[in-house]
């Protein structure tokens, strides 16, 4: 039961139930050739093409790591893009707060259960030799998958087609996601406790925008142009991410998309993330 700390929150403990039923295991099957250090996995009809980079070196709970974040991307990409079709308007240009949308409809299908802004105790004492108190907090998602503990940071920003290189904002931003699951690590090993363990995941979605006027935009369907964005990506953001997955949106859905002064494609997403080595309790 959640144990609770008269004037600082709760700390929240779960315990699992120690004998579960059987159900049905989600897994990501990987397939295609890698190019470049990049491999495309998948291709959707209608949906698009999925590119991952990954880094993660092997070790304890990382292929059920890499199923977890690839069956979140491919699941958001489909609601996405059913959404896209009814209503042609894009959804990931607004701001995070759409993204749970289709983050958490993806999350019902495949984890044993999740919860969004899951209550937290950050210490941010642990990092930082400046006075800053420990507070309250809440972590965007708390999932279980597979006996695995899985909590998520979300962000979001975007990406110049015309650049292809993130701003300081953005860059901002992934440094606030990261700093905020290192300040709950203590937190992480409570979860791992009555679990197989538990990952601490920076997630940001970078949607690539192309403004245009009377011109034809110039990399949609630039395949090798986009893959040179999710490299650089994994490159310019610091702390390094480890994994990324590239959603190259199909044409059919990449716009015009006509704003009061501006008319924009969307050619991919980019989706970072930065995963923490496994807690064991």
């Amino acid at each position: 039961m959640p144990q609770r700390i008269v004037g600082d929150g709760f700390i929240r403990k779960v315990i699992f139930k120690a004998a579960r039923k059987k159900r049905k295991i989600f897994c990501f099957a990987e397939r295609g050739e890698i190019k470049g250090g990049i491999k495309e996995v998948e291709r959707i009809n209608k949906v698009g093409k999925l590119h991952v980079i990954s880094t993660l070196a092997d070790g304890e709970g990382i292929r059920k790591v890499r199923d977890f974040l690839s069956l979140l991307v491919t699941g958001f990409a489909k609601q996405v893009s059913v959404y896209m079709n009814e209503t042609w308007e894009a959804p990931f240009v607004f701001r995070e707060r759409q993204l749970h949308t289709f983050l958490a409809p993806t999350l019902s299908k495949f984890t044993d259960v999740f919860l969004m802004e899951a209550p937290v105790h950050r210490k941010w004492s642990s990092i930082s030799s400046q006075d800053y108190n420990d507070s309250h907090g809440w972590v965007d998602y708390w999932c279980f998958y597979r006996n695995l503990v899985f909590l998520i940071e979300l962000k979001h920003g975007f990406l110049s087609g015309r650049t292809g290189t993130p701003n300081k904002n953005v860059k901002n931003y992934w440094v606030e996601a990261v700093q905020q699951l290192d300040v709950i690590q203590d937190y992480a090993d409570i979860q791992s406790q009555d679990s197989g363990g538990a990952f601490r995941i920076a997630l940001q979605v970078l949607p690539i925008y192309e403004t245009v006027n009377d011109s034809m935009p110039k990399i949609i369907g630039n395949t090798d142009k986009l893959l040179e964005i999710q490299k650089n990506c994994m490159e310019a953001f610091k702390p390094e991410p480890n994994w990324s997955m590239l959603w190259q949106l199909h044409e059919s859905i990449t716009g015009p998309f006509e704003y009061a002064n501006t008319k924009e494609f969307y050619p991919g997403i980019v989706f970072l993330s930065r995963v923490s080595e496994i807690h064991k309790g």
